[in-house]
């Protein structure tokens, strides 16, 4: 039988509930061995719905038990600095919901922190290890596109209750943080750079104090631009589109495409009438399975994660400087 990472799972929010933790209990390498809340009755119930053999009342008591080798942190985003430190200092390999931490500090601070206690960590940006992001990175470096000029990207969705922790500045809310982070992710990832100069302009909620609606530009190299928008409060939407000089790349699901088969759409032709269009099909997979997967094959086999802590921090750093840039804004 393949051997199986013994993962512990720190909070019992939604993604890991819905997505997160059946993923781990249907990969091939892993399982969950224990959950924790603050609430006991919570952890019991998760438990007997996932077939977790433990449930604590305490997160501590997650990096306490020896048998767990890996944990998994979908915590409100304030708290993933501390439980990521916290964990790698009782030598637990470390998954962390995005965003990873809340400013370049806090990462440099999980990479000190894993690297001195010999540890790997990995951001859950998911996304980047679905095939249709690694087919759309290929078709990029490829120069089929041509040289690449322009960026769009837009994630939408709908947060109706008032007490989730998206909508609480206090436990790192927002939609820059929360779905903001994946449409920088692919800005970088299809400049193939780092951005020089970050624009960002925000909604503030009249109650949450937290932006409920994020428009950002980032400016790279040679007059290269990148546009988003994402929000908290509309219709569930996610695209991105890349515009090069010969051609445009289009993925109409990128960030949460479920398991159903997914289509990148390439157009080329300048003149009306003369346009053509190529639809690359790409078969449906488990994403957060494919993560679990990978990332407990780092484990087993000291391998490098895909998404490193590098990548992480220059993502943290592009959206640090958005922020910074709206804040200026709504302050002028």
């Amino acid at each position: 039988m393949t051997r199986k990472i013994n993962w512990g799972v720190i909070g019992c929010a939604n993604i890991g509930t819905r997505a997160v933790i059946p993923a781990i209990q249907h990969s091939r390498n892993a399982q969950v061995i224990a959950i924790a809340s603050r609430d006991p009755a919570r952890a019991r119930q998760v438990a007997s719905q996932q077939e977790i053999p433990n449930a604590f009342g305490d997160y501590a008591a997650i990096l306490a038990d020896p048998d767990i080798e890996a944990v998994y942190i979908p915590l409100p985003s304030s708290l993933h600095a501390e439980w990521a430190i916290r964990a790698a200092k009782h030598h637990k390999h470390i998954l962390v919901e995005k965003p990873m931490a809340l400013n370049v500090g806090e990462m440099d601070e999980i990479a000190a922190a894993a690297a001195n206690n010999g540890v790997l960590a990995m951001e859950a940006l998911m996304y980047k290890l679905h095939p249709q992001t690694e087919r759309a990175t290929e078709i990029i470096r490829s120069g089929t596109l041509g040289a690449v000029q322009l960026v769009s990207a837009a994630f939408t969705i709908h947060v109706p209750n008032p007490t989730d922790f998206r909508l609480s500045r206090a436990l790192g809310g927002g939609c820059l943080l929360d779905i903001g982070t994946y449409c920088v992710s692919v800005a970088r990832m299809a400049m193939h750079a780092e951005p020089v100069e970050a624009i960002g302009r925000a909604r503030i909620g009249p109650d949450s104090d937290v932006d409920e609606v994020f428009a950002g530009m980032l400016r790279f190299s040679k007059g290269r631009l990148a546009t988003f928008g994402c929000a908290l409060h509309g219709p569930r939407a996610q695209w991105y589109k890349v515009t090069g000089s010969e051609a445009t790349l289009t993925v109409p699901v990128p960030f949460a495409p479920g398991t159903d088969d997914r289509e990148l759409i390439i157009r080329r032709g300048w003149l009306r009438g003369q346009e053509t269009e190529e639809r690359i099909r790409v078969a449906g997979v488990d994403q957060y399975q494919l993560m679990i997967e990978h990332f407990s094959d780092c484990v087993m086999m000291g391998g490098s994660p895909a998404i490193s802590l590098a990548e992480t921090r220059a993502n943290v750093a592009a959206v640090s400087a958005l922020i910074q840039s709206a804040l200026g804004a709504n302050s002028a």
